[in-house]
């Protein structure tokens, strides 16, 4: 795994790398909170050893540059020149938390780019309410609302294994407070695409121990999404990629795989062998 930056449209972005390039390529798109080390560290080598990952810090994050106008629509374009810049062709596009309804948003409106969409522990469509949306258009109080959410109170019903709850992975998440204002903000207020139903298979992976965003938001995302398929993974909170690696790795190697393997026809009737 390296960590590595590209110029796009005159600003830094920093991001993971790993993998042969000549093999199916991962897009992971980090929540708002944490950045992608953060969020991927843990199981990018377990991914790596069959496939071309890459993971981009958002802007405001890392070393990724903020954007002149951090919209959604800014943001799903940003997307787009980074898998452009990187010559990637197509890839599947994996979000986690709130970096899945990006996404989503991304699969929906660009199906040749993304044959496949994972989606964990997020992704679903928002419907803010106004007295949020009135909160995100003050920034000081936004701030505070931010630095609040980002918190071991959080963390604490985010995560299921309190053993990852080190001062260290704590203080890491806390340093992101400010790409996470943004993040939300741009979240809050953006205006959403009319098109966020992706028409290519989708994966659904939650940690079934999730006491922020709990399994019936994960039903409701795999009931307005046609065809996808929800995996619940055991003893896991809202990061099982952090929680159960081995299994999450599992998880993602085996739909993929699924995707390339041929459909057996139906022929009917009785067949004879031999």
């Amino acid at each position: 795994m390296e960590t590595k930056t590209v110029l796009l449209d005159g600003l830094n972005v920093s991001y993971l790398e790993a993998g042969e390039t000549n093999v199916k390529t991962l897009l992971l798109l980090h929540g708002a909170l944490g950045d992608a080390r953060w969020h991927w560290g843990e199981v990018i080598p377990a991914l790596g050893e069959t496939f071309h990952v890459l993971a981009p810090d958002w802007p405001g994050y890392g070393s990724s540059q903020k954007l002149p106008h951090m919209t959604i629509e800014s943001l799903l374009h940003w997307i787009k020149t980074f898998v452009d810049a990187k010559e990637a062709g197509q890839v599947v596009v994996m979000g986690s938390s709130n970096g899945g309804l990006p996404a989503r948003l991304f699969t929906a409106a660009n199906p040749s780019y993304v044959p496949a969409l994972i989606l964990v522990n997020g992704g679903g469509v928002p419907d803010s309410s106004p007295m949020l949306s009135l909160l995100a258009k003050i920034p000081g109080l936004f701030k505070l609302f931010s630095r609040t959410t980002v918190s071991q109170t959080t963390l604490e019903r985010m995560i299921s294994n309190k053993e990852l709850l080190t001062p260290e992975f704590i203080q890491d998440s806390r340093e992101t407070a400010s790409g996470f204002s943004g993040f939300m903000r741009m979240l809050v207020t953006g205006s959403l695409p009319k098109n966020h139903t992706p028409m290519v298979p989708t994966l659904i992976l939650w940690g079934a121990n999730d006491q922020y965003t709990p399994l019936d938001e994960a039903k409701a995302i795999h009931k307005s999404i046609p065809g996808s398929q929800l995996v619940e993974i055991a003893e896991c909170g809202h990061f099982p990629q952090l929680e159960a690696q081995d299994v999450f790795a599992w998880q993602v190697n085996q739909f993929i795989t699924n995707l390339t393997k041929p459909t057996r026809r139906n022929l009917g009737g009785p067949q004879i062998l031999g």
